[in-house]
């Protein structure tokens, strides 16, 4: 995942789907989400508390995470993005917005 973000300098938007990045991964990028619009993993191995350190470190981001099976402690997906208005009000049950 470093070398991705240190390779692309004008990176702005970033899909990895099947995602094999976990916690250590989704928080080694802190200094370049500030500047991308939008990062966006599924099938991850990303955990709640990862999403929360990052959302923490990071309080200007808007965090989702989206899990449709509540016995594992994966997310399905993990979106985060920044935004003037803030996160949005209208996610549906399923998206943790943190």
């Amino acid at each position: 995942m470093q070398c991705v973000l240190g390779g692309c300098p004008k990176l702005r938007k970033l899909e990895i789907r099947d995602c094999p990045f976990g916690n250590a991964a989704l928080l080694s990028g802190l200094e370049k989400y500030e500047s991308m619009r939008s990062l966006w993993m599924s099938a991850c191995n990303v955990t709640l508390n990862g999403c929360r350190l990052l959302a923490t470190g990071m309080p200007r981001l808007n965090v989702e995470m989206m899990k449709e099976d509540e016995s594992n402690e994966l997310a399905d997906k993990v979106y985060v993005y920044r935004s003037v208005a803030g996160p949005r009000r209208d996610a549906p049950p399923f998206v943790l917005t943190l």
